[in-house]
């Protein structure tokens, strides 16, 4: 009889002490996230970006369209690097080269660094954004040179701001 009467108060005493513990109101946190898009595809124009005249020269020449894909909202850079700084060098003797300038989503042409040289600088984005910018190319005429395939590379890059 005395270990039932010490059961039923433990139990009696374990039901009131849940009880005094619950609250009137909680909280949930609900939460998902979405990872980063800084995405870039460069389309060659092959007709045009391996076909460049050298020795005339070329003006405003497309030889590609770019599609920039990003989800900052703070935007995002687009960034042009040059294997060799700017310049179409011969495969084979590299002290035969020309100048080139690259123009990008119509802006004014600039010269590729090796370094890398910021072409568009978009500051804000409302969400999710795609867009296409075409790439152009200026090359300075080099009426003397040797024969044989001039080259550069160049790599265009997205960053997020």
């Amino acid at each position: 009889m005395g270990i039932t009467k010490i059961a039923t108060a433990v139990m009696t005493t374990l039901a009131l002490g849940s009880t005094a513990m619950a609250a009137s109101s909680g909280t949930l946190l609900l939460q998902g996230t979405v990872s980063v898009v800084n995405d870039i595809v460069v389309a060659a124009n092959t007709a045009n970006n391996t076909s460049l005249n050298i020795t005339a020269g070329e003006t405003g020449k497309n030889v590609a369209t770019v599609t920039e894909t990003s989800n900052n909202l703070n935007g995002y850079k687009i960034k042009i690097s040059s294997a060799t700084g700017g310049e179409l060098r011969h495969t084979t003797n590299a002290a035969q080269k020309t100048t080139y300038k690259i123009g990008y989503d119509g802006a004014a042409s600039v010269t590729p660094t090796v370094a890398g040289v910021v072409v568009k600088n978009v500051s804000s984005l409302p969400g999710l954004t795609t867009d296409s910018s075409d790439v152009t190319v200026d090359v300075t005429a080099y009426a003397n040179a040797a024969a044989g395939t001039y080259q550069d590379t160049l790599t265009i890059a997205i960053e997020a701001n």
